[in-house]
Formats: C-alpha cells, structure tokens, sequence
C-alpha cells in the first residue's frame, strides 16, 4: 500500500518547465523583433529607393564660343604669359 503522507519531490520539473519557458519567451521576442527591424529597413529602403536622384547635379551645358570670341580669347591668354 501507497504512503499517503509521502509527498514526491517535483521541484526540479518546476524550476526546468520555468526556464525552459523563459527561453522559449525569449526566443520569441528576438525573433519578433529582428523581423520588425527588417520590415522597417525594407519599408524604408523601398520608400526611399530613389533618394539618390534628387541629389544628382544636373550637368551644366557646354558654353560653346563663336569664332568672333576666339580671337579675344586668345590675345587674352598671350597676354597674361608675356607678363
């Protein structure tokens, strides 16, 4: 016959069902929050994908010279290397 004041000791089940839990919680959290991160970094690459347009510098047009200002710049520049 079974002792019915003899209480089994289950305080080692308790205390691995508990951490067990905490690291499945845990776990749990990291992942939720690692791929929060990463809908944001994919949300704000897609929103700013062309960002990069906007701070392109035009380029400036060519000044092209007629040949009645070749001849002034010309004697300008064999001035400036006489002196």
């Amino acid at each position: 016959m079974k002792n019915p004041f003899h209480k089994e000791n289950n305080t080692g089940i308790i205390v691995g069902a508990i951490v067990a839990g905490a690291l499945a919680a845990g776990a749990g959290i990291w992942f939720y929050l690692r791929g929060k991160r990463a809908a944001e970094a994919e949300a704000y690459r897609h929103e700013h994908a062309q960002d990069y347009l906007k701070n392109k510098q035009k380029k400036k047009k060519k000044h092209k010279t007629g040949l009645d200002e070749l001849e002034d710049i010309v004697q300008h520049q064999q001035a400036t290397h006489e002196v």
